[in-house]
């Protein structure tokens, strides 16, 4: 189990988003005037049309960033569907703030009724967003029992003596122990990967059922997070197109109505996805927290003593 970034999920997490979130491939980019605008964004508004709530996201800070002309003729529009003023030309190029607005729906609103609409169009990307979801709970679920493993461990450790016998003296013997206990019994994280395993096959199905009967292209509402990063640009992303929400901002899921395209759906479900525990153990990896975990019940232990 060593400690290093995830192969399997983190690719599943790029090709997810560049299915349904951020879809613009990235490009080298060079500004042109007859193409491209800077513009001094600063913050993002997600309005519901369903309750009317507004999220605001601030952006992190940067000078500039390169909007191209069909991304701002797509952004007066939303100003004026929302009766907002857009700034002129020159306010624009004087560098005053922008807040770059989407018209969508929360979660809750979703939840009502695209959630439940059973449209092949729109079932196929509530399918991929169910799929994106197992993905990244069956990580978590496992890390969860393997914790669950170690602290039960540690609750039958009743005195600090009971330590020495496995010389821990550095952090290799720690991260030794803590392994060895965690797959002294795995059937919690079987069970895990096995209702993992049977659930994605049956959402892939699905989805591959749905695909017959859709055109290569179609329209639909699928989940942005708030959280996510967004190209500026209408047909590629680059260090001077994208923009990043400030670290710290508690993600919401709007519901975007956009294009879909069926090769990035087929692209999505033909992603290698974790299959045996092996692949789980790794995709888990390793956590300094369990260190920590040992460390507090020694210290119980010494306090007891």
């Amino acid at each position: 189990m060593a400690n290093e970034p995830s192969r399997i999920t983190d690719n599943l997490l790029n090709i997810f988003n560049y299915s349904f979130v951020e879809t613009v491939p990235y490009e080298f980019f060079k500004p042109r005037p007859e193409r491209d605008i800077a513009v001094k964004l600063v913050d993002k508004e997600y309005h519901c049309a369903g309750c009317g709530k507004v999220t605001h996201v601030v952006y992190q800070e940067r000078p500039l960033t390169y909007f191209s002309k069909g991304k701002l003729r797509e952004q007066q529009a939303i100003y004026e569907k929302l009766g907002k003023r857009f700034p002129t030309q020159e306010e624009i190029a004087e560098g005053q703030p922008f807040t770059n607005e989407a018209i969508g729906y929360c979660r809750d609103c979703a939840a009502k009724d695209i959630l439940q609409d059973k449209a092949a169009g729109q079932r196929v990307c509530n399918l991929a967003l169910e799929l994106h979801g197992e993905d990244e709970l069956v990580v978590a679920k496992a890390r969860a029992a393997m914790e669950g493993a170690l602290k039960k461990w540690l609750a039958g450790i009743e005195s600090a003596d009971a330590f020495l016998q496995y010389g821990l003296g550095d952090f290799n013997a720690v991260r030794d122990l803590i392994c060895s206990v965690m797959l002294q019994d795995t059937a919690e994280e079987e069970a895990v990967l096995s209702a993992y395993v049977e659930k994605v096959a049956a959402i892939k199905e699905e989805i591959g059922n749905l695909l017959e009967s859709l055109p290569d292209t179609w329209q639909a509402y699928a989940a942005r997070s708030t959280g996510v990063y967004e190209s500026m640009n209408d047909k590629m992303y680059h260090e001077y197109t994208v923009i990043f929400p400030k670290p710290g901002m508690i993600p919401e899921d709007y519901y975007i109505y956009r294009s879909i395209e069926k090769s990035r759906v087929q692209m999505f479900l033909e992603q290698p996805r974790i299959e045996s525990l092996e692949e789980l153990l790794m995709e888990v990896g390793f956590h300094g927290e369990w260190i920590d975990l040992v460390n507090q019940r020694l210290q119980e232990l010494v306090a007891q003593a």
